[in-house]
């Protein structure tokens, strides 16, 4: 899985520096990859989540729940995003964090965790994530809302915004979760504070 990260994220690169050559400006945000990029600040911000453990009521039953990743994100944030995950694979800065017990190796969930740490998200953060699309998809990378549209692990609405990151979008749980963590890395800035967003207003 590594290598397939590698090589992945070489790829991002070079797509980024042919494609994105203006790319948006993203300011850093203490803890985080990056603060919100596109969109004005929630109004429930991640230390007001932060005292609630995250208790999500179970995947969405026939996806009836309305949810999803709504917020319109430029393509470029999202390259930006993707191309810091790269640069910070290319130089094999060491994970040190086991995975929780609880995590299944081989499993969606076991590809996010790794994802999130990738990112440079604490591994306090995997509690938010976890919560939020375990309410939205299951974890199911095939997992597709009927009402809304909304598709696999993040919910991504439309689901063609995660064409950015690979064209087998539909199928592949990777790059489905790399879209995910590049989406609220850019919009909020943390899992805790999709999460805090979605527990206020049914989406993120």
């Amino acid at each position: 899985m590594g290598g397939r990260r590698t090589v992945l994220g070489a790829v991002v690169v070079t797509a980024l520096l042919g494609a994105c050559s203006a790319p948006a400006e993203v300011t850093e945000a203490e803890g985080s990859p990056s603060a919100q990029a596109s969109s004005p600040t929630p109004s429930s911000s991640s230390s007001s989540s932060s005292s609630a453990e995250p208790s999500p009521s179970g995947p969405r039953s026939g996806m009836s729940r309305e949810g999803g990743a709504r917020f319109e994100v430029p393509e470029a944030v999202i390259m930006q995003q993707l191309a810091r995950v790269a640069e910070r694979i290319a130089r094999r800065t060491p994970i040190t964090k086991p995975p929780p017990a609880d995590i299944d190796p081989g499993s969606n969930r076991a590809l996010g965790y790794q994802l999130l740490l990738d990112f440079g998200f604490p591994a306090a953060q995997w509690k938010y994530l976890d919560a939020l699309w375990h309410r939205e998809s299951g974890w199911n990378h095939l997992a597709e809302n009927p009402s809304s549209g909304a598709y696999g692990i993040p919910q991504s609405l439309p689901a063609t915004k995660m064409a950015v990151v690979g064209s087998d979008w539909r199928t592949n749980p990777e790059t489905q979760i790399r879209w995910g963590l590049a989406y609220i890395a850019a919009r909020y800035g943390s899992p805790e504070a999709a999460w805090a967003h979605s527990e206020r207003v049914g989406w993120y």
